[in-house]
């Protein structure tokens, strides 16, 4: 086998959707686990959250760049930020586990988890973080469009073929 036969052979290979649906339904699993108990725990969420925040920064893991996006825009607004945390979390995780609109949930996923890694001060490569592989899951998700299999982006792909997010 030659080099270019190596390459051409390689790239032409494909996965099937249905084996996306794993992750799809994993990483929806994940995500309604987490919205359930901050929609339903004991406390204010917004409390905890702020929390949680002012922690991450005063033991300084919180990325420095990142770190002043919190002080002047999450902390003031923990209420606001709570609610989008606790319903983007559960919303996407709905979307994910049913197929629907797979790649908008997928993409807001990633924007979800991403911003939680920094606020822990994390990096993609970090053994520790299984952030970043949340974050890689529902780039496969946004990429391989996972919801056309077992999920209902099949039917609004075939109703409306040209929307991009199904």
């Amino acid at each position: 086998m030659t080099v270019e036969e190596f390459i051409s052979d390689s790239g032409s290979q494909t996965v099937k959707r249905v084996l996306l649906v794993v992750l799809r339904v994993y990483l929806g699993v994940i995500l309604l686990v987490s919205s359930w108990g901050k929609l339903t725990g004991d406390g204010d969420f917004a409390t905890r959250l702020a929390g949680f925040v002012s922690r991450n920064i005063a033991d300084e893991r919180t990325h420095g760049f990142y770190a002043g996006f919190l002080e002047s825009v999450v902390l003031p607004n923990a209420a606001v930020f709570a609610a989008l945390v606790m319903w983007g979390e559960f919303l996407c995780g709905l979307a994910l586990v049913t197929g629907t609109a797979t790649r908008l949930a997928a993409g807001f996923a990633m924007f979800i988890v991403l911003n939680f890694m920094l606020l822990k001060g994390h990096w993609f490569w970090m053994s520790s973080s299984n952030d970043a592989a949340f974050f890689l899951i529902g780039l496969v998700l946004v990429l391989g469009a996972a919801g056309r299999a077992f999920g209902t982006d099949y039917y609004l792909a075939r109703k409306w073929p040209k929307a991009g997010i199904w």
